[in-house]
């Protein structure tokens, strides 16, 4: 599997290495990070003081710069903005697998959203974690009703704190009948 990283405004260089470790160390994926993009104009809710993921995804696709997008190949694209989709407070990350689209946001994963010392190996686990999750939707998995499952919903960071960066057995054999093998 190749896994296409790219940036949506400006994130930095080790958040993207360690995404691309974590695929790989789950899946095998080899993974480039691509140049980053502008946040589309008009993405900007003044009111919430959040982007609109659908807005941004619905735009991203007619920038040139990201013409490689294809449903082949999976693209993560990852922000340090914070998100919200239709009528949800914010979310995470949102995913449209038959586009080959997955969305992170990295706002409300970062401890000091949280009025927490900021703290890299706690946010490197989020982001991670997240990512596999994004890509395991991109790969035809639902959420799993296992709480450490890394398929589970993330409601809140909680959550993500309480999953594992593991499939659970469910999950891995649905991913093995559709032909992915995990490492």
């Amino acid at each position: 599997m190749f896994v296409r990283v790219v940036p949506l405004g400006i994130v930095h260089e080790k958040v993207l290495d360690s995404v691309c470790l974590a695929l790989r160390e789950t899946f095998g994926a080899k993974c480039k990070h691509f140049t980053g993009v502008p946040l589309p104009e008009g993405s900007m809710n003044r009111w919430r003081k959040q982007h609109d993921a659908e807005f941004i995804l619905d735009k991203i696709k007619d920038d040139p710069s990201v013409k490689f997008i294809d449903t082949a190949i999976p693209t993560l694209i990852l922000t340090e903005e914070d998100l919200y989709y239709k009528a949800m407070n914010f979310i995470f990350g949102i995913e449209e697998p038959d586009r080959g689209i997955c969305l992170i946001s990295l706002k409300r994963l970062r401890p000091e959203f949280y009025d927490q010392k900021n703290n890299p190996i706690v946010l490197a686990e989020r982001i991670e974690k997240e990512a596999i999750h994004s890509i395991g939707h991109y790969l035809g998995l639902k959420h799993c009703r296992y709480g450490w499952c890394v398929m589970y919903p993330s409601g809140s960071v909680n959550d993500i704190d309480k999953k594992k960066k593991q499939f659970c057995n469910n999950c891995e054999l649905k991913l093995t009948m559709k032909g992915t093998k995990l490492v």
